[in-house]
């Protein structure tokens, strides 16, 4: 078998337990000499799980990018970069990798991370993973240690995509845990990686302690401070007037909140465009949403331009599935359902037998964010005037997953996070709603087994197949990623993806 040679450089629930530090120590403080620094952020939702392999929660996953690696990373380029594997090898089939595991890399407890640690990581996401993490790696057959410092991934099928989705920076089924501590340990409340932080401790929806990795192996890339304090704050007044007081040196404020600190002299704001997308999840498994005129009228009510402004106070663009930051994206002119035609979704909603209109039930994920309660309303007053009339079941983050995993919906409101591999922002979600249509199976499969090179191109037009179904779900918008710092940080620049691993950058003072 001849293989092409790839090389890098270097470069809930609530959680009922206290969570245990990895190494048994306290927390390093500024007061411990000159040398100890610290940042203290707040975010909104605490973390459902520890466990890589068990949330499909973007703001659980928040916490995992701060203690675990992966193989491999993607940039913001969309190349993909050497991590825990410093390089790999791909067969000319295209259904075999060997990674090379990095020489000196090591947990934070300073136990060496080897082979067995990686095959252990990824034979355990097949047979316990989450439904939606298996999902992510659908292609993957199985995965072997060939001997001390070589993995072996072998696919079920040729997959372009591969690579970029084993490095997306939220890790949802790639991040490296121990195979020793794993025996002994519970990983849903218990933490042991070889990221750039390691755990203190853990008060449940309350704050996580972390302090630096001293064992991470990217001397270039550890934090510049010795402690992290996330402070877990739901209300997110609370968090404007913790910045503002210096009680918090940094949050991620929504859009209103950076209005509120725009004028602020101690707080400085930092936005770029995002990569998350805003979307409603339609049930197509349920009628009368297995209608695709039914689907396509639902779309074709909403106005995202007012969306924008109205949600999201202009710190937004509207966006199809794929965002304009990641490559790929096709403007929303070349989309057949993405600009508003109410006249059009009434005509279609009557073909479809419905000409007095329709009442359906929006799940609303209460909490997460005020601009997602007032998408949510503005939701309900757009599609009314096409007939459709909403009613919104405004849930808590538990029910809400419940429901989002059931299929027990008919639309919901969900924010869907940049992953690495665009395809993943266009891939149906198991047992979250209908069958998948034919045709989309078949593109999906021929972007995924056909020539990287063809592979953008393939994306494109599986995008417009689905705007054309309105299917599996309908995207609305991406917000800005937005930072707002005290003047305890000297620099800060948020992450387009609104991944947290930018935090290792933050200066402090």
């Amino acid at each position: 078998m001849r293989l092409t040679r790839f090389r890098g450089t270097a470069a809930i629930g609530v959680l009922a337990l206290t969570l245990l530090t990895a190494c048994g120590g306290s927390s390093t403080t500024a007061s411990q000499g000159s040398k100890g620094t610290k940042l203290v952020i707040a975010e909104t939702v605490p973390p459902q799980t520890f466990d890589p392999i068990q949330s499909s929660q973007i703001a659980t996953m928040y916490a995992w990018q701060l203690v675990y690696n992966g193989l491999v990373k993607v940039d913001g380029e969309g190349k993909v970069q050497p991590e825990i594997a410093t390089g790999w090898t791909l067969s000319d089939d295209r259904m075999t990798y060997d990674f090379t595991i990095r020489s000196g890399a090591k947990f934070s407890d300073g136990t060496p991370l080897t082979a067995d640690d990686v095959e252990f990581s990824f034979q355990r996401l097949l047979t316990e993973g989450l439904p939606y993490a298996k999902a992510r790696f659908a292609s993957l057959a199985s995965v072997t240690k060939v001997d001390e410092t070589h993995v072996r991934f072998q696919l079920k099928t040729a997959d372009a995509g591969f690579l970029l989705n084993l490095g997306s920076p939220f890790l949802i089924g790639s991040g490296i845990v121990s195979k020793a501590w794993a025996a002994s340990h519970d990983l849903k409340t218990q933490v042991l990686g070889a990221g750039p932080f390691q755990v203190v401790s853990y008060a449940p929806n309350s704050q996580l302690v972390l302090k630096r990795n001293e064992n991470y192996w990217d001397a270039n890339a550890a934090p510049k401070y010795t402690d992290l304090q996330v402070k877990y704050m739901p209300d997110q007044a609370a968090q404007v007037a913790a910045v503002q007081s210096g009680q918090v040196d940094l949050i991620f404020p929504s859009a209103e909140n950076a209005l509120q600190l725009k004028n602020n002299r101690t707080v400085q704001i930092s936005s770029v465009p995002g990569t998350n997308t805003v979307r409603l999840n339609i049930n197509s498994g349920r009628a009368p949403f297995d209608n695709p005129d039914v689907r396509a009228a639902i779309s074709l009510a909403l106005d995202r331009d007012a969306i924008v402004k109205g949600a999201f106070l202009d710190q937004a663009v509207p966006s199809s599935q794929l965002p304009a930051p990641t490559p790929w994206d096709l403007p929303l002119g070349q989309l057949a359902n993405q600009t508003r035609d109410v006249n059009k979704a009434k005509q279609l909603l009557a073909a479809a037998g419905h000409p007095d209109g329709i009442d359906i039930t929006l799940t609303h994920l209460a909490g997460y964010g005020t601009y997602l309660d007032r998408f949510a309303d503005l939701v309900k007053t757009q599609l009314a005037e096409a007939g459709i009339n909403v009613t919104i079941q405004a849930e808590q983050n538990p029910v809400w997953l419940d429901h989002q995993n059931n299929a027990n919906y008919d639309i919901l409101d969900n924010v869907y996070a940049f992953t690495g591999d665009p395809m993943s922002l266009l891939s149906p979600r198991p047992g979250r709603q209908g069958p998948t249509p034919p045709e989309v199976t078949a593109l999906m499969a021929k972007a995924a087994q056909g020539d990287p090179a063809e592979y953008g191109a393939n994306l494109q037009a599986l995008m417009q197949l689905e705007d054309k179904l309105v299917f599996p779900d309908i995207a609305v918008a991406a917000p800005n990623a937005m930072i707002a710092y005290g003047p305890n940080v000297t620099s800060a620049t948020p992450d387009p993806t609104l991944a947290r691993q930018f935090l290792t950058d933050v200066a402090v003072k």
